[in-house]
């Protein structure tokens, strides 16, 4: 787990998506960035270093953020292997905006 302070970069739209267990529920995509990453420049892969997309699932699913607003996440990161390539998926077990 790593836990820290973020600011949301963009906030994906509510998807459905169904469980291992054949349960319905939602997940949504959150972009966020790490402190001390921006820079101004042109290159939108470079404007965000220190970004990172996440998922969250279920009841966390349903908050929406915006941009520019900071929060306190907790991320579990995890790797697994699909036809020869590896992927890492990055989960928000926690979330709380902190207030301005």
């Amino acid at each position: 787990m790593y836990k820290s302070i973020f600011r949301v970069v963009a906030c994906g739209e509510p998807e459905p998506y169904t469980t291992g267990n054949g349960n319905q529920s939602e997940k949504r995509q959150l972009r966020l960035q790490e402190f001390g990453g921006y820079n101004a420049n042109d290159n939108q892969a470079q404007r965000i270093s220190n970004g990172l997309v996440c998922t969250l699932f279920g009841n966390l699913a349903k908050c929406t953020f915006y941009p520019n607003e900071l929060v306190v996440a907790s991320l579990r990161f995890s790797a697994r292997e699909y036809q020869g390539s590896w992927y890492q998926d990055i989960t928000v077990t926690d979330i709380t905006k902190l207030k301005p």
